[in-house]
């Protein structure tokens, strides 16, 4: 009952029916109510069982980076949102360890890709459904100009998005809830779409292409609909790892350079260019530097969690940069720590687990997902959304589950102490060097 009941939580976190479907049920809370029912059976399991899919270290962590952000709204100089901030991203933190709380299993650690895999398929159908026959567009379609201004309210919508032809407009599939942003809807089926591997057979051509083929056609086409030029680099880095093993680094980057002119000629992003000279990735640069103004101004605590745009008016669209902006150096230390420590995980499973185990296929899958869902937040300010925090828990568990494998001595590298806090310093630095890059480089063009 209890992983039935986080099951259900976790279908509906990622397909959010509530919103789509029943908004009147929305005043009686019934997805805290689910938490609430999946945390506390989750909670008794552990107590039963006495064992969890994470390190104590993840749990200190994410409690510290609750505590960076009430620092970070107390040394702002606004003590009274301090709570309202912790307890916003608590929603986060809490999915972290409800994850952690049920998939101690091989088993259970698939079932949960598998339904994350089903929620955003269907939630692609009915974003594809929306944008070609209008039912339910106003929800799952964002009419934006080509110039990235949201239409309000009294501009004209045709019926059907798809035959739109005026040129003036650029219809965006998205979900509802934390989806409800085109590119955050894009960056979740970047991550999802690696875990359509778990269904594949050597030699079982008809049923790998219904069961991969098929869902990653319509996921793929999904992505291509929100017009997210971050989810398209994510496809890259995901396609670019994925094949580089069989055809070499050379092949793979001239592919990728063919498939990426294609996408291009396809209008995939669209009409919007990659360059730092484009209007739009200009002005994302730009805000990328007033991020390290943020943080030369306050760089221990930041400018406090969700003050961003209070200082800039556009967000920092790079989630590292938002990060060490609002957070400062103990709160952006902290978070790159749990990032650290997930890649980590699933590089160390997917090197070392056994020839052939579902451990092992869960360390390549997750790593992939982890790469895609990184290289997207790399143009978007997902510091603190669930979906990430999701997606650590489950490369915790898929490090823990191969920890548990028959084949698996005590020993064995999958079992040693994982060090963590060399290669945290290394990529706070190496991160803040690589965005300040670009903004130089950016700069130099001018």
């Amino acid at each position: 009952m209890s992983f039935i009941a986080f099951l259900l939580y976790l279908f509906f976190t990622f397909l959010r029916p509530v919103e789509l479907f029943a908004q009147w049920l929305i005043p009686y809370r019934p997805m805290l109510v689910l938490w609430l029912f999946a945390f506390s059976t989750a909670l008794i399991q552990v107590f039963r069982q006495k064992r969890v899919a994470a390190r104590p270290l993840h749990y200190w962590l994410l409690f510290s980076l609750t505590l960076a952000i009430v620092f970070s709204m107390l040394f702002s100089g606004w003590a009274g949102g301090a709570l309202p901030a912790a307890s916003d991203f608590s929603a986060s933190a809490l999915l972290f360890v409800l994850i952690s709380f049920n998939l101690v299993t091989i088993e259970r650690l698939r079932s949960a890709c598998y339904v994350i895999l089903l929620s955003m398929t269907i939630l692609s159908l009915a974003g594809i459904n929306a944008y070609h026959t209008g039912y339910m567009a106003e929800e799952l379609v964002l009419q934006q100009r080509k110039d990235d201004d949201v239409i309000g309210e009294l501009a004209e919508k045709p019926a059907i998005p798809a035959l739109d032809d005026s040129g003036i407009y650029m219809w965006r599939v998205r979900g509802v809830g934390f989806f409800n942003d085109p590119n955050d809807f894009a960056q979740a089926i970047v991550m999802t779409m690696p875990m359509l591997w778990w269904f594949y057979r050597r030699g079982r051509w008809v049923r790998n292409f219904l069961m991969i083929g098929l869902p990653g056609m319509v996921l793929g086409y999904a992505v291509f609909l929100t017009n997210s030029r971050g989810a398209l680099l994510g496809m890259a880095s995901l396609l670019f790892f994925g094949v580089r093993s069989v055809l070499g680094t050379t092949r793979t980057a001239i592919l990728m350079a063919v498939m990426g002119s294609g996408a291009m000629l396809a209008n995939m992003t669209g009409g919007r260019g990659f360059s730092s000279q484009e209007e739009s990735a200009s002005g994302r640069i730009d805000a990328w530097y007033e991020g390290f103004m943020m943080l030369k101004s306050s760089p221990l605590f930041g400018v406090g969690y969700g003050n961003f745009t209070e200082h800039h008016y556009l967000t920092a669209h790079n989630s590292f940069v938002l990060c060490f902006a609002e957070l400062g150096m103990f709160g952006y230390t902290i978070w790159i720590a749990l990032l650290v420590l997930a890649y980590k995980a699933v590089n160390l499973v997917a090197q070392n687990a056994p020839d052939g185990s579902l451990e092992r296929d869960a360390g390549l899958l997750l790593r992939s997902s982890f790469i895609g869902y990184i290289t997207c937040a790399w143009f978007l300010s997902r510091t603190y959304q669930p979906i990430l925090y999701a997606l650590m828990a489950l490369c915790s568990a898929a490090l823990f589950c191969a920890q548990q494998h028959p084949a698996v001595s005590a020993d064995s590298v999958l079992k040693k102490r994982m060090p963590w806090f060399l290669s945290t310093m290394t990529m706070v630095t190496l991160s803040m060097t690589a965005v300040y890059m670009f903004i130089f480089m950016h700069n130099l063009k001018h």
